[in-house]
């Protein structure tokens, strides 16, 4: 039998080119970034799920980002089950901050806080005559957390936890969260060394304000990763540029 795959990000910084390509891709593919900017536009830049209107906003944009786990009838459900959380979380997270950077010391405590939502019912179901509970799961917990600290926690789902080795807990999730803040600092010093500013790239990408690195990371790895694209070369996209040249 083989050894379980080790948990981590593919080796080597991420090139700027294939980080544009891959989120310009995720633009045109999905209405993910228009579901996050209503979501930013309904909460302003301080998402408060201390206020039962921000965790209704929080649930809407959830759904729209996929997780179907928490169904519309049963938010009522969901939205106890938040703020039961938050009124203990919001220290922690507090103290993790929302930093473009985070080290051991920030995510003490983390995987507690995220497995304590992962675990909350949100819903039921019946299947096959049978009641079900339906927690709130990994995805979802991701990203809420990525809603509350979006510099600092990133989003996963669960095909990219698969080809990365994670599982589904607390203790994964932040070691997910510490190999995305070190490949953006091995792929921001790659740019720099370069002349360019891996920060400045959402700008240049013409993306909103509110806009992170560790989101354009993420959608790079979920356009590689959760859809399987291969991100087309360098020397190919040049050959189709020089078509436009002749003639």
């Amino acid at each position: 039998m083989s050894a379980a795959k080790k948990p981590g990000l593919p080796p080597g910084p991420i090139k700027p080119f294939d980080l544009a390509v891959a989120c310009c891709l995720y633009e045109e593919m999905t209405p993910y970034a228009r579901s996050l900017e209503r979501f930013r536009f309904a909460t302003g830049p301080a998402l408060n799920l201390g206020r039962e209107v921000h965790r209704l906003v929080l649930l809407q944009f959830l759904n729209d980002w996929g997780c179907r786990n928490l169904a519309t009838e049963w938010h009522e459900m969901a939205l106890d089950a938040l703020d039961s959380w938050y009124s203990g979380a919001h220290g922690q997270l507090r103290r993790v901050g929302d930093s473009v950077r985070i080290d051991g010391g920030d995510v003490d405590g983390l995987a507690g806080v995220f497995d304590s939502l992962s675990k909350r019912i949100a819903a039921k179901k019946t299947r096959k005559g049978q009641k079900l509970l339906v927690s709130f799961g990994p995805t979802a917990t991701s990203k809420s957390l990525f809603a509350l600290r979006p510099h600092a926690l990133p989003a996963w789902d669960g095909p990219m936890r698969k080809a990365f080795g994670y599982d589904d807990g607390g203790d994964s999730y932040v070691q997910f969260a510490k190999d995305v803040h070190g490949k953006i600092a091995e792929t921001g010093q790659w740019c720099r060394e370069r002349g360019f500013d891996l920060y400045d790239l959402p700008a240049k990408l013409g993306r909103p304000a509110y806009t992170t690195v560790a989101q354009l990371i993420i959608e790079y790895y979920w356009i590689t990763g959760t859809r399987g694209v291969s991100l087309p070369q360098r020397d190919v996209v040049s050959e189709w540029l020089s078509w436009g040249d002749q003639g």
